[in-house]
């Protein structure tokens, strides 16, 4: 998709550059910010092997919500093959894996970042010219990839048409045939809202179905669905 294409050469470039440490992939939920950074962790690991760059590690953890200090450390102590074993309080491991990440130049991804922190609390040295290593996070959060004055990249929902042509190549073809049943599955689409992980499940379970009367029940479940995942949001928004 020429979107996501264009979202991962920016990207890329920003990894190559000099001038920019810190890279924030930011995006709403399900717009596809994951499956972009697995693509460009998959070239840089690649390249990293052939020597093609000069990483000589190259790190993916999972963050998640909320933010765990000690569990996110383990990961990247684990990827790193340091031991925090003897370790007992979070200056002290942020200390011993700040030691170990400034002996090698790496690119670190931190995906699905909800909250704010900062570097030195984790024990990951900040990025400069001088050591060369790059950090990307994945975030919905503007205000996180702000927080850690990152360049950001924002990766935008897929337009209509895309969506459409999206949704049938999943789907199949074939559907198109069944008289009423496009009109349906362009409502669907537009529910999805150019989320590429919602226009892929969806069509995904609708694939082989022929029957109107599925189709409209479908639509309903997930015009619910989207009313449900919008009163969530909400509440979080709320209870932050």
């Amino acid at each position: 998709m020429v979107g996501e294409v264009n979202v991962k050469e920016k990207i890329w470039k920003y990894l190559m550059s000099h001038e920019i440490g810190i890279i924030g992939v930011c995006g709403i939920g399900g717009v596809g910010k994951t499956t972009v950074m697995k693509h460009i962790h998959n070239e840089l690991l690649n390249k990293a092997r052939n020597k093609a760059i000069e990483f000589k590690k190259v790190v993916w953890v999972t963050v998640s919500h909320p933010l765990n200090v000690f569990t996110l450390q383990d990961h990247v102590a684990r990827a790193m093959k340091e031991s925090l074993s003897d370790c007992w309080d979070e200056l002290s491991r942020a200390s011993r894996l700040m030691e170990a990440l400034k002996k090698v130049k790496y690119a670190l991804i931190l995906d699905d970042v909800w909250d704010k922190f900062t570097l030195h609390s984790i024990g990951i040295p900040e990025p400069t010219m001088e050591n060369g290593c790059k950090i990307v996070i994945t975030s919905r959060s503007i205000d996180v990839c702000n927080y850690l004055r990152c360049q950001v990249v924002k990766v935008p929902p897929l337009p209509e048409q895309k969506s459409l042509n999206l949704f049938l190549d999943k789907v199949g073809q074939d559907v198109l045939r069944i008289p009423k049943l496009e009109e349906i599955l362009k409502l669907m689409v537009a529910e999805c809202v150019g989320l590429p992980l919602a226009i892929v499940v969806n069509a995904g379970s609708m694939r082989g179905v022929e029957d109107i009367c599925e189709w409209r029940n479908a639509l309903r479940e997930l015009r619910q669905c989207v009313v449900d995942t919008e009163k969530d949001s909400k509440m979080r928004y709320l209870n932050v």
